[in-house]
């Protein structure tokens, strides 16, 4: 007898995985795309001071920063928001206003080589305050990097 639906000759019915599997990586792909991925871009290539004091990162944070790296590189301080250089630090005051529009309570995360001399954290410090920003934090390490 021709049976249809996936059923036995016993005429109990058959589980079928494909069509789970359909469903299933339809939802997975549904999350993937709604699911905005914040991550708190930071140049590797900086080696942050030492503190022993320093606390690790606190991941719900991340949504709530930008990050602002000053790497000394061949006795010049390179600047980034993030990804970004600028040739002038200046150049980044209109970036870090348009950033502190869209999210007042932003966090700006400056994150200094540990040979970067302390004149030009102030730099940032100051084009940070022409910005807008009242909440600022720095980066440090708790331990050595191994090298």
């Amino acid at each position: 007898m021709a049976g249809g639906g996936g059923s036995t000759e016993s005429g109990e019915p058959e589980f079928q995985i494909a069509p789970m599997i359909d469903v299933l990586l339809v939802l997975l792909i549904f999350f993937m795309s709604i699911t905005t991925a914040e991550i708190l871009k930071v140049d590797a290539a900086i080696t942050l001071p030492v503190s022993p004091n320093a606390k690790p990162h606190d991941p719900k944070m991340t949504k709530l920063e930008v990050a602002i790296n000053v790497e000394w590189k061949n006795e010049k301080p390179i600047f980034k928001i993030e990804d970004t250089p600028f040739d002038r630090p200046a150049d980044m005051v209109p970036v870090l206003i348009e950033r502190i529009k869209a999210k007042p309570n932003l966090r700006a995360l400056i994150r200094g080589d540990r040979k970067l001399p302390a004149s030009e954290i102030q730099k940032v410090m100051d084009l940070v305050g022409q910005a807008g920003f009242v909440d600022i934090a720095f980066s440090a390490s708790n331990k050595e990097k191994p090298k």
